[in-house]
């Protein structure tokens, strides 16, 4: 009986212990607190930290948070490099439970490397940059560090290195594009026509051919010349390279002579164009060219695209002075504006000849009158300036009457007949007027039967001069 009592107690005991254990199992059920994620962590410096928190369960669900309390702690500061360490304390009725987790916060960001371009271009010819390189970089940590790069040119890239102060590098390549491969240069040197008399020596002016770059390959020009000079007719001089072909013209001729050669044997002209060059300046040249005769060409500005011509008239061996560079009256409003306007002209003719030129005409003529509408006296003061500073005008005493729009046949008989009673024989012609370019031909086929020489002005010639009239 007495073990039958004990027995008794012992599981009364036993029950009690089961139903406590039970209530508190339908309060609490299975509680289960853990971190989410690592329990250290690494964070970058001076960027906002998210911590993944925590999850508590019951059997194995997920708890309302409003079922528990949590009091966090933390140290962290995200400005500075260090260990810092954060901590849950969560509270669920009697129940308390501890988490804490270890924050690193470390600088792992790679410096910020902006350039300007995507890719340099690199002139082909002279190997040099076309465009500038310009960066800035950026670090987390150290701020401005564009003085720490290191660049370099490897294979074609430019490569920019640069490391911070925690060891991050980055690394960017910049491509070098070369520009475009010049195309070579293949031209004749002077006239594609060229005239010569009979018996004369013939040098021809060969050809340029030099590669995109400028540099000279004529060595790679195969010349075919068969000219033969004591034999009128029409020659070819051909050049080529590969398939690219250039020819010359070589016209071999005997001047007409006329029952008059020799009657104006000594007499000296010169022939002068004003106003050029133009459109038709080439086809005078090629004209002056076939009868040998050389002449000045008192120039302008007025056709940009025709100005280098003066390069080809000085080449030809014809005397190149100053007309105007805009040929607008106002530059008679005073020997200033008159000055900077003849400045101007001369630069164009040291461009293209190397050399200043000490002559000139002035637009209209000494003797003009439209000046007066500008400036009194300014023409006599221009002259006077000019003659004492070492230059010299030139007016005409032939005149061809082109400027006020004479026919083809009165141009003739103007330059023909006056060169027959002038002295000194300076003619005016405008190399921009068809009429004369188009009858040139004739009148310097009768001059030169006639026996006419032909010369070019210098600072040194005989001079025409007409009475200023201002």
């Amino acid at each position: 009986m007495v073990v039958v009592k004990k027995l008794i107690v012992i599981f009364s005991i036993i029950g009690t212990i089961c139903i406590i254990l039970g209530v508190l199992w339908l309060i609490y059920g299975r509680i289960e607190v853990k971190l989410i994620g690592d329990e250290k962590i690494l964070a970058t410096y001076n960027e906002e930290y998210h911590d993944p928190g925590f999850i508590i369960t019951k059997n194995d669900k997920e708890m309302d948070k409003d079922s528990y309390e949590v009091i966090t702690n933390n140290d962290i500061d995200i400005t500075k490099l260090g260990e810092y360490h954060l901590s849950y304390d969560i509270k669920y009725h009697f129940l308390s439970f501890h988490l804490e987790r270890i924050i690193n916060i470390v600088d792992d960001v790679k410096p910020d490397i902006n350039v300007s371009l995507e890719s340099i271009k690199r002139d082909y010819c002279t190997k040099k940059d076309k465009d500038k390189l310009e960066y800035t970089i950026i670090d987390n940590y150290d701020g401005d560090i564009t003085d720490k790069a290191v660049v370099e040119e490897v294979d074609d890239n430019y490569i920019i290195n640069v490391s911070d102060t925690n060891g991050n590098e980055n690394t960017l390549s910049i491509p070098i594009v070369l520009t475009e491969k010049p195309k070579d240069v293949f031209k004749l040197n002077g006239n594609s026509t060229v005239y010569v008399t009979t018996n004369s020596k013939y040098s021809d002016s060969g050809v340029t051919y030099t590669d995109g770059c400028g540099n000279k390959l004529n060595d790679k020009v195969n010349t075919v010349n068969n000219v033969n000079t004591s034999k009128n007719g029409e020659y070819t001089v051909t050049y080529s390279v590969g398939n690219n072909k250039l020819t010359r013209k070589v016209i071999v001729y005997t001047p007409s002579n006329t029952s008059n050669t020799g009657s104006g044997s000594g007499k000296v002209i010169y022939l002068t164009f004003d106003d050029g060059p133009g459109v038709y300046t080439e086809k005078v040249l090629n004209t002056l060219a076939k009868y040998n005769v050389k002449a000045t060409f008192f120039v302008t500005h007025q056709f940009n695209g025709y100005v280098p011509l003066i390069k080809k008239e000085y080449e030809a061996g014809h005397s190149v002075a100053v007309h105007s560079y805009t040929h607008n009256w106002n530059i008679y409003k005073s020997v200033d504006a008159y000055l900077n306007d003849f400045n101007k002209m001369n630069n164009d003719i040291l461009k293209y000849t190397g050399n200043y030129s000490k002559i000139f005409r002035f637009p209209g003529g000494s003797s003009n009158t439209i000046s007066r509408n500008y400036s009194k006296g300014v023409v006599k003061a221009i002259a006077s300036k000019m003659l004492n500073d070492g230059y010299q005008y030139f007016d005409w005493d032939v005149d061809s009457g082109d400027a006020a729009g004479a026919s083809r046949s009165k141009i003739y008989s103007n330059v023909v007949n006056g060169a027959a009673r002038c002295s000194k024989c300076i003619v005016l012609m405008h190399d921009i007027k068809p009429n004369t370019v188009n009858e040139l031909d004739n009148i310097l086929k009768t001059l030169t039967s006639k026996g006419y020489k032909f010369g070019t002005l210098s600072v040194n010639s005989p001079t025409v001069h007409h009475a200023i009239a201002n």
